[in-house]
């Protein structure tokens, strides 16, 4: 089929190479790319077809492009080297999109499908997606938003953030700051060993709420009308409250507890060395 997409045109401006192709695919397709080094950039529209634009340095293509059913391969040839390629491409709304790369700076934008991105340098912006919201990345700050779904983000090195989001977010981080804001969950898990967390959201009755960093502080900013039971637990740090709370248990022991409104919700909290801070919503 694709050879009916062949006059892919190719322009030399001096050492560098251009590709420029677009053809018809599946509005609720796929489309799985890999990238060894370079840029990726993904916008949407609201036709049924892509557009692949790219840019390398001067030789051979070295992109092979393949179309089975509804998914749509985009590959760097390992037998050309692997050289570096700058990814420019257009996808309709609905269209699933998988990235991987190793040394690759990832940008997606408008995509009201599942998102999925594994990169192992470089840094990961998504704005929107729908259903699964997946980022992976070794080093390279991530930032997510207005998505909807299950957003689940694991970064080893880099700065994390989820904003005017909604779903269940799941966020795991060895080295680095995790920022929810304005985030609409009944389901929140994060786990930090090194960075601080902050998060500014709704606190929805039977809600789930999970946080936790080792060495870091926990930012919690707390709507007026949260109904939530409030666990806290620290070995070597302290909590303070810029809300009203009556404690129960021994906080001696550095593990306590206590209730907001009819504590509908499930809050806990934990940092082993660092401050807890509670905080009004403004």
């Amino acid at each position: 089929m694709i050879a009916h997409i062949a006059a892919a045109l190719v322009a030399s401006i001096g050492m560098t190479q251009q590709m420029d192709t677009t053809f018809a695919v599946s509005g609720s397709g796929q489309l799985d790319l890999n990238n060894h080094e370079g840029t990726v950039v993904v916008s949407t529209w609201d036709r049924e077809e892509i557009r692949i634009q790219a840019e390398w340095d001067d030789g051979p293509r070295p992109i092979t492009i393949r179309q089975a059913g509804s998914t749509v391969r985009v590959r760097v040839r390992g037998d050309m080297g692997l050289p570096a390629v700058d990814f420019d491409l257009t996808v309709p709304r609905g269209m699933s999109i998988a990235v991987q790369g190793i040394s690759v700076g990832v940008s997606i934008d408008g995509s009201q499908a599942n998102i999925a991105v594994q990169s192992v340098e470089g840094d990961v912006a998504v704005i929107g997606g729908s259903g699964n919201v997946a980022i992976q990345a070794v080093e390279g700050d991530v930032e997510v938003h207005e998505a909807s779904g299950h957003i689940a983000v694991h970064s080893i090195e880099g700065h994390v953030i989820v904003r005017e989001s909604d779903g269940t977010v799941e966020v795991e981080a060895v080295d680095g700051d995790v920022d929810l804001i304005d985030i609409d969950s009944e389901n929140i898990g994060v786990n930090v060993v090194d960075g601080d967390v902050t998060f500014q959201g709704a606190i929805h009755d039977g809600g789930r709420y999970f946080m936790s960093t080792h060495d870091g502080d926990l930012n919690i900013i707390i709507p007026d009308d949260s109904n939530a039971r409030v666990s806290i637990a620290t070995y070597d740090g302290e909590l303070e409250s810029d809300i009203p709370i009556e404690i129960e248990g021994d906080i001696s022991k550095r593990r306590f507890s206590f209730t907001l409104g009819t504590g509908q919700a499930l809050v806990e909290l934990s940092s082993f060395d660092g401050v807890i801070r509670l905080q009004k919503a403004p």
